[in-house]
């Protein structure tokens, strides 16, 4: 289950949603920091497999990447802390 600061920290990214996290809590990405170094098309066929039919389209895989990138971001600010 994801947390409610983590979630917080999510919904920061842009296009991201309570569906998108949703989606991410039910393939089991439950931090941010799950993501640093993930690929967006690879997230939304997971969330496509687990939702048992195709429903991510271009749209759902850049808010992916906004997210990705969000995740990257606030990793390579904490190294820098």
């Amino acid at each position: 289950m994801i947390e409610e600061s983590e979630r917080r920290r999510m919904l920061r990214a842009h296009s991201i949603g309570s569906k998108m996290i949703a989606y991410l809590e039910e393939i089991g990405i439950e931090r941010l920091s799950d993501l640093v170094g993930a690929d967006a098309e690879t997230i939304a066929m997971r969330i496509d497999i687990a939702l048992g039919r195709k429903h991510m389209n271009h749209m759902g895989v850049e808010a992916i990447g906004n997210l990705i990138a969000l995740s990257e971001r606030e990793e390579g600010e904490a190294g820098l802390r």
